[in-house]
């Protein structure tokens, strides 16, 4: 099984009482955009763009929701099918530019990651042979409450 740490960059905190925290994802001690790069290299080279592999960065999303988006309950409308997760924004912080998706699925004692698109890229980046992360169910809960109590 894979294992997650959500490593909080930032939060800020609003006079409104809102808050947002800025999230980096590591995968097995990786960062996942450093695990995306390697993936995504062969496309991203083959297109003539070797920079577009891996260019993403941490997420923002609100505090008071954050274990919620990360177990696929809160957001999970991106996507051709509408029923993904950004889990990585463009390097330049915008949500929308250049993220990275995936289904979330909480089954049984697993956590899976699965189906990731791309979705400003067409048919030539293909993440069918990316097989993804399963994660122990309680370690994944886990991370999230280190994370929502960093």
């Amino acid at each position: 099984m894979n294992k997650i740490v959500f490593e909080v960059l930032e939060t800020r905190k609003f006079p409104s009482g809102h808050a947002d925290s800025t999230v980096n994802i590591h995968v097995d001690g990786k960062p996942l955009a450093d695990v995306m790069q390697a993936y995504e290299l062969p496309m991203a080279t083959k297109e003539g763009h070797p920079g577009l592999a891996g260019a993403y960065y941490a997420i923002t999303t609100a505090s008071s929701s954050l274990g919620q988006y990360y177990l696929g309950k809160d957001n999970a409308d991106r996507g051709l099918d509408q029923n993904k997760t950004a889990l990585l924004v463009c390097i330049c912080g915008i949500e929308g530019c250049w993220s990275l998706l995936c289904k979330i699925r909480v089954l049984g004692n697993t956590v899976t990651w699965t189906d990731f698109e791309q979705p400003h890229r067409d048919e030539e980046w293909d993440y069918s042979n990316f097989e993804g992360f399963v994660f122990d169910r309680q370690q994944y809960l886990d991370a999230i409450e280190a994370m929502k109590n960093a």
